[in-house]
């Protein structure tokens, strides 16, 4: 009698955490989903945006750059964009940062929602949790538009660990391109540069940000500007 009791009461419990792990399962499956249908709708909207655009007569407006964010962790991207705050275009200066932009769609989507998708990217999120660190760098021509994006770059990093913003020059943009390099990675190999000579860019394309920062450090050479704000987000404009 007493054995059949406990296996009723066994019974009961087993289907209680059954229960339990379902709904947890299904809440996770929502959470995905809502963030899955969130990504989607700003797709959508992107798409319908540049449709109207471009019906009214205005692709070449709405597909010139205006204003450039360099990316840089390990993969190196560059996103081109729009006097509408719209990425126009996605560069990718290593090999990580091909294999990043072909798993992203953001083209025409605004910025800070492409910079979203990049920021909650899961081998982004894995990186910056090992303290890897992200450099975002602004480069136009010093309009309002550039104040207007750095603003809203670092807004956006706000909301994550070990990532930097920055304004950089034109002119030290095609610097950074004629090495083949995006303009946060080139700013780091400048400096390993002048602590070690024989140091090319082709020797940097495919380093981290934080080995970059190593190599530095190993040479004695002075921390680069993101160093001792520990797991913070700092920014710092040059102009």
């Amino acid at each position: 009698m007493n054995d059949r009791w406990k296996e009723a009461f066994d019974e009961i419990h087993a289907e209680s955490e059954l229960k339990e792990k379902t709904k947890a399962y299904l809440a996770g499956q929502i959470r995905c989903r809502r963030r899955r249908m969130a990504a989607m709708g700003r797709r959508i909207a992107a798409a319908a945006c540049l449709a109207f655009i471009l019906l009214a007569g205005g692709s070449w407006l709405y597909l010139t750059p205006t204003v450039y964010i360099a990316v840089d962790v390990n993969p190196s991207l560059e996103l081109g964009i729009n006097r509408f705050d719209r990425v126009v275009s996605v560069e990718a200066y290593n090999e990580d940062g091909q294999a990043l932009a072909s798993s992203l769609q953001i083209r025409f989507m605004n910025y800070q929602d492409a910079l979203e998708e990049i920021l909650n990217e899961e081998s982004i999120e894995i990186l910056l949790s090992e303290d890897g660190v992200l450099s975002l760098t602004v480069t136009g021509d010093g309009g309002a538009q550039n104040d207007e994006v750095l603003a809203g770059v670092e807004s956006c990093a706000a909301g994550h660990q070990n990532v930097h913003c920055h304004s950089g020059s034109s002119a030290e943009r095609e610097e950074a391109l004629e090495a083949g390099l995006s303009l946060g990675k080139y700013r780091a190999y400048c400096i390993l540069h002048e602590l070690d000579p024989t140091v090319t860019p082709d020797d940097v394309r495919d380093l981290s940000m934080r080995e970059i920062a190593d190599r530095i450090e190993a040479l004695g050479g002075q921390d680069i500007e993101w160093e001792g704000h520990g797991h913070g987000h700092g920014h710092e404009q040059e102009h």
